[in-house]
């Protein structure tokens, strides 16, 4: 049996990283469905708030 035909290229998926990369949108990971359905998430960098060491007493 044959292998079934990608549904996105390896370079669609490589524009949408990059177009993240030069908006300055940090990517925590990428799913890709059988569908072709790629969803992005972003990774939330941590804020001052979340970094606070009067939290850690």
């Amino acid at each position: 049996m044959a292998a079934e035909k990608a549904r996105i290229t390896q370079s669609e998926l490589t524009r949408y990283l990059k177009a993240y990369r030069d908006a300055g949108i940090p990517i925590g990971r990428s799913e890709i469905s059988r569908d072709g359905t790629v969803v992005i998430y972003t990774a939330t960098p941590k804020t001052q708030e979340e970094e606070n060491p009067w939290d850690q007493a």
